[in-house]
């Protein structure tokens, strides 16, 4: 379990262009990641995902919601925070510059150190929706594997395994931001999603490469991108799985599912 000093970052929120803060502070061991929003608690735990989640993981319980959380539970799992209050102003956490950076920067000022936790599974658990699927399977030197499918566009490997156990996130995957193809902007828009998005924020990427000033920080970054992603989904399962997943076509969806059916076979 990692100490740390209170913290707080503010910026925008990705989907609703809201100006949005969180600030976190340690909380007493045993009460967990708990959100604090104006209308009530929320436990940072499987049962909270919002089943209504598109393009981030939202948590809901009774009438409080909070939006885009995985990118700020994946760093306070690899640095091992298990307990805090997390009080929300707005209504997401705030995207800062689409990755976990910003966040791991904070926690290493704050005096956390890397300490991930991990959670043992019991038993074997897949899932398909459409064309992805995830599997997940007991296993003393986990892992994680991802397999991405983008056709016409050349966004690097497309597939990568991370090894919490040896690899480290702060290097290999926290710098990797959010990202989406240029032709999907314009629905992403009208589905009245993104309206905070920009190339300040978000990893935008067009038929001959990113958009962005700089390009790619990784010649893979969408892939670590996925993955990324993926850790700050397997937190809520209070910690990262001994096992091994594989996921093909890794999206929130298929995250949550699994996540939901794996959080029925973990012990701490």
């Amino acid at each position: 379990m990692s100490t740390f000093l209170p913290f707080s970052l503010e910026g925008v929120g990705v989907h609703t262009g809201d100006p949005c803060r969180a600030s976190i502070a340690p909380a007493t061991p045993g009460d967990g990641i708990v959100f604090v929003t104006t209308n009530g608690d929320i436990p940072a735990v499987a049962n909270s995902i919002d089943p209504h989640s598109i393009r981030a993981t939202n948590l809901t319980c009774g009438a409080s919601k909070v939006g885009m959380v995985e990118h700020l539970l994946a760093a306070l799992l690899w640095y091992g925070v298990n307990d805090a209050r997390i009080d929300v102003e707005g209504p997401e956490i705030p995207i800062l510059d689409g990755s976990a950076l910003p966040w791991v920067n904070a926690l290493a000022n704050a005096g956390a150190r890397p300490s991930p936790r991990f959670v043992k599974i019991d038993t074997e658990a897949e899932v398909a929706h459409g064309d992805s699927v995830a599997r997940i399977t007991p296993s003393q030197e986990p892992s994680v594997n991802i397999y991405l499918q983008y056709d016409g566009i050349d966004i690097g490997s497309r597939q990568m395994t991370f090894a919490p156990m040896v690899d480290d996130f702060v290097e290999i995957l926290a710098p990797a931001r959010t990202f989406a193809m240029e032709s999907e902007v314009e629905q992403i828009l009208a589905s009245g999603l993104g309206r905070g998005g920009s190339l300040e924020n978000a990893l935008i990427i067009g038929e001959s490469g990113p958009l962005n000033p700089g390009g790619f920080r990784f010649d893979n970054e969408p892939v670590r991108h996925k993955m990324l992603d993926v850790i700050g989904d397997l937190a809520l399962l209070g910690g990262l799985p001994l096992a091994r997943l594989e996921i093909v076509r890794p999206g929130h969806r298929i995250m949550h599912e699994i996540v939901r059916r794996a959080a029925t076979r973990t012990a701490s």
